[in-house]
């Protein structure tokens, strides 16, 4: 296996993850918050990696048909659940914190909660499925035998890469965020985010 299928890989996953959307914001956000980083972060990447396997391996001709036959219902709940989140930050930050703390701590949520958002945030997301099974699947095709997994070993090591540097990033500077105005200005840059993603979801299903 020659080098330069992972290296096309690896440029190619970086280029396709650099954008900050829903799950990337929320990395960043656990980061900040020193909650259950780790985690985060491994389940993105392993979820990435999972998907891009199944790209490289055939499904993404499946998945590109399944996405042209119902591609306007995809997009527009995705664009609903996307929204929620977004007011979910935009309640953060017309929240009423308590005056008597110097420091504010953010809100710590749970294992539980933390994969299920992770969760969610991944899988209802349908560019993740656009970008890794079918992309990168389909971009896979021009290889052949070994370099094929160098190519999907490539776009997954650029995942690892990209969370790993934006969650123990986040996690650095976590001390920039001891105030109660740090925080809302972070939950309004990711609030609006969340409001462009989902009209730009609502947008790309036709509908309008």
């Amino acid at each position: 296996m020659n080098s330069a299928p992972l290296i096309n890989g690896f440029i190619l996953g970086f280029s396709l993850i650099l954008a900050i959307g829903a799950q990337n914001s929320f990395v960043i956000r656990q980061g900040i918050a020193r909650n259950h980083v780790l985690l985060s972060v491994g389940f993105c990447a392993v979820s990435d990696m999972l998907l891009i396997i199944l790209g490289i391996t055939g499904m993404g001709l499946f998945a590109e048909k399944f996405f042209n036959a119902y591609y306007q219902w995809i997009f527009i709940l995705a664009a609903i659940w996307i929204a929620f989140y977004g007011v979910s930050h935009l309640r953060n930050v017309f929240k009423l914190f308590d005056q008597s703390t110097q420091e504010y701590k953010p809100e710590r949520l749970g294992r539980k909660q933390t994969l299920f958002k992770l969760f969610v945030l991944t899988f209802v997301n349908p560019h993740v499925y656009l970008d890794t099974l079918v992309l990168i699947g389909i971009i896979s095709l021009q290889y052949k035998g070994a370099d094929v997994w160098g190519f999907g070993i490539g776009a997954s090591l650029a995942s690892l890469v990209f969370f790993i540097s934006i969650g123990f990033g986040a996690s650095a500077m976590s001390s920039l965020f001891n105030n109660r105005m740090a925080w809302r200005i972070l939950d309004s840059i990711i609030a609006a985010i969340m409001f462009f993603i989902s009209l730009k979801l609502i947008y790309q299903s036709g509908i309008i």
